[in-house]
């Protein structure tokens, strides 16, 4: 989550300031800037204070004091900024073009390559409700049996009074007052207690995966009943924004299931090894094995997934003893040696091909992991094939 400039958080790189610079009296370079790249792979580091004034448009400074350039933030830049000595940073645009003033003594910057390219993320909604084919309330006086029809929709059951059991394919449930469950299951057999009055809402959204909260059953907190209230209310209204309010307030009580569901999974996720848990672990790998060429980073693995980096750092962490990004720095490396000993492309088209920021940085960590340079990997590769040819000929 972004900071904000004024938390004490942003102290530790620098202050802000309203008006602007005199740089005669200062004895300051005014070096105008412009920025059009969401995407940022280098940083640039002063060894002296230095100063940020934008003039147009709307911006984030992502800074780091470490010379490892780990430990990245951002902040969004609403007044100007006077940065310390020594802090990596670039700005990145929320809208284009942004125009910015640099405000340094005269001194030239060092420019620092980022390990992999910083993308910025806006706010945006993980998946949304498409559709709401059906919304009702349903008050059962008699116990009864209820053997849903076949269809591959999501359902959701909310009981407000009395009870109610349900099996699906993966077990049975037993919901009480202000209990809830969710599923998409083409057999669903609900044993009906007497005196229970409940919601179905039956819907589809937009992602290919399921959702991560099926079959299992939540207690509904007063804000999420609250909630599911005003979906039964709405529903029953023929207003211009009843359809569009219905989808707003479901959306609202997934979205609230899904962050209770992944506070509870990640307290309990170093102990658990079951198969939902392995499963998402295997997807999430599959994803970034299949992707080796593009630049994937970890928040779009985060955003594809639906789960928070400090889960997804504890679920690599648990199973892998490793972190996602050292994972993923792994097997880019590992498949850089498959590459050069292909013999198809060259040392700079490989770095790139992988999404390195520099040849200079792939050859760097290169040698840091397998304690030889990537040229000297290739031509050993070419002598052993060379030796081998001619004893073949022999």
């Amino acid at each position: 989550m972004t900071k904000q400039t004024n938390d004490t958080g942003f102290e530790q790189y620098g202050t802000f300031y309203d008006e602007l610079l005199d740089v005669q009296k200062w004895s300051l370079f005014r070096h105008e800037m412009i920025s059009s790249s969401k995407k940022i792979d280098h940083l640039l580091v002063f060894p002296c204070e230095v100063h940020i004034e934008c003039h147009a448009g709307l911006a984030l400074i992502l800074v780091t004091d470490s010379p490892e350039l780990n430990d990245l933030k951002t902040f969004p830049v609403r007044r100007n900024i006077t940065l310390k000595a020594g802090m990596y940073f670039n700005l990145i645009p929320l809208s284009t073009p942004l125009a910015w003033d640099l405000l340094t003594p005269d001194t030239e910057p060092e420019t620092a390559f980022l390990p992999s390219p910083y993308t910025y993320q806006p706010v945006s909604i993980p998946f949304h409700v498409r559709k709401i084919f059906d919304c009702w309330f349903t008050r059962q006086e008699n116990p009864c049996r209820l053997e849903k029809p076949p269809h591959r929709s999501y359902e959701l059951l909310y009981v407000y009074e009395g009870g109610l059991d349900i099996q699906l394919p993966s077990g049975n449930y037993s919901l009480q007052p202000h209990d809830l469950i969710i599923y998409r299951s083409e057999v669903a057999d609900i044993e009906i207690h007497p005196g229970c009055s409940y919601l179905t809402a039956v819907f589809d959204v937009n992602q290919r995966k399921a959702l991560h909260i099926l079959d299992h059953t939540f207690h509904c907190t007063s804000e999420l009943q609250q909630i599911l209230w005003k979906l039964l209310i709405e529903s029953g209204e023929n207003s211009y924004y009843t359809k569009t309010l219905m989808v707003c307030y479901l959306q609202e009580s997934l979205l609230l299931l899904m962050q209770f569901y992944e506070t509870i999974s990640h307290k309990t996720l170093i102990s658990d090894n079951t198969p939902g848990r392995n499963d998402l672990l295997s997807e999430i790998l599959a994803y970034m094995n299949k992707r080796l060429t593009e630049p994937v980073t970890i928040e779009e693995i985060c955003h594809e997934f639906y789960i928070s980096r400090s889960s997804l750092q504890a679920l690599f962490k648990t199973h892998l003893n490793t972190s996602p990004k050292n994972y993923l720095l792994n097997i880019k490396l590992q498949k850089s040696k498959e590459l050069i000993r292909q013999d198809q492309y060259t040392i700079s088209e490989i770095a790139y091909m992988l999404g390195f920021s520099s040849i200079h940085y792939f050859s760097r960590l290169f040698k840091k992991y397998f304690n030889t340079t990537p040229s000297a990997y290739s031509r050993k590769i070419a002598e052993n094939q060379q030796k081998a040819s001619k004893e073949s000929l022999l």
